[in-house]
């Protein structure tokens, strides 16, 4: 690792960004636009229809506060549901240079290291793509705010965010069955970090394996994967059974006496675990990305 972070230079860096930026800005911008949609749409389109439906009505009346609780829950599905469907679909195409051979040609020859042009690359989908997001839901909160008071009447209670319910959605709570101890919540935060970051890695890990055609292969081996995962533990448990063994029984004991002597041990041990496996399929991920070639059997 350190020996691959020594060909890496600040400079040429910002070289391959401008350079990405300004060959594919057609690509991005397209990207751009379809998660602002994802967020702006949704909004627009919800409340067309409800103030729609008050002119057709005729009534001249704002609906409850209650009513606007739900449409906000109701806004906020559709809006992490878009988003996430737009967002994996960005993570599919992190190496997009390499989908054709002029591409490949272009991307292979730039003067810059593996390790440069792979940063930039991950940088784009994993954070400016996010950033992106998050900024596209603080304008659909505008839009919301604005349209919303000429739809629901309020009294005398307070506006609630949309920007909280989303994210809310999109990046999940600490849950309460990994709460030992009110001193070791970042433990657990830190686990579903990595698990959130462990599953938005292996669509780049099948993009660098397959330049065109990725994200219906990830979504397949998604399946197959938990299709073995279900198979695997019922054949366990019925061996456990045949066996007369109280797997359950041991389980929640281990689990209590942890509980009580070390309510951190599990959770160090699930985030060593988390981040090994995430380091590994990043770690896998370059290699392919530095195996590139012009013309591969697998990429022709």
């Amino acid at each position: 690792l350190f020996a691959t972070m020594k060909n890496f230079d600040i400079r040429r860096f910002c070289a391959v960004a401008r350079w990405d930026l300004t060959i594919n800005r057609a690509f991005y911008n397209k990207m751009a636009m379809v998660i602002a949609a994802c967020s702006i749409l949704p909004v627009l389109f919800y409340y067309a229809i409800e103030n729609l439906e008050m002119v057709m009505n005729s009534d001249g009346v704002d609906k409850p506060y209650t009513s606007f609780l739900m449409a906000l829950d109701l806004i906020s599905v559709f809006i992490s549901v878009f988003s996430g469907i737009a967002l994996t679909v960005v993570l599919g195409f992190m190496f997009h240079n390499l989908r054709n051979r002029q591409g490949r040609i272009a991307e292979l020859t730039l003067p810059a290291s593996n390790i440069e042009r792979f940063l930039w690359h991950a940088f784009v989908v994993l954070v400016g793509a996010h950033v992106w997001f998050l900024m596209s839901v603080a304008l659909a909160e505008i839009f919301n705010a604005i349209l919303v008071s000429v739809t629901f009447d309020f009294g005398d209670y307070e506006y609630v965010s949309l920007t909280s319910k989303v994210c809310n959605n999109f990046y999940r709570t600490l849950p309460t069955f990994m709460v030992f101890d009110e001193s070791f919540h970042l433990g657990a935060y830190v686990a579903i970090i990595l698990s959130s970051l462990l599953g938005m890695s292996v669509y780049p890990l099948f993009n660098a394996w397959k330049y065109r055609h990725n994200i219906a292969y990830t979504i397949l081996f998604y399946i197959l994967a938990w299709l073995l995962l279900i198979v695997l533990i019922s054949a366990c448990a019925a061996f456990a059974a045949i066996c007369s063994w109280d797997v359950a029984g041991f389980f929640y004991r281990t689990i209590g006496f942890f509980a009580e002597v070390a309510p951190w041990c599990p959770v160090l041990v699930l985030d060593i675990f988390l981040a090994g496996l995430l380091f590994l399929m990043w770690r896998c991920t370059y290699r392919m990305y530095c195996k590139a070639q012009i013309t591969t059997r697998r990429n022709p």
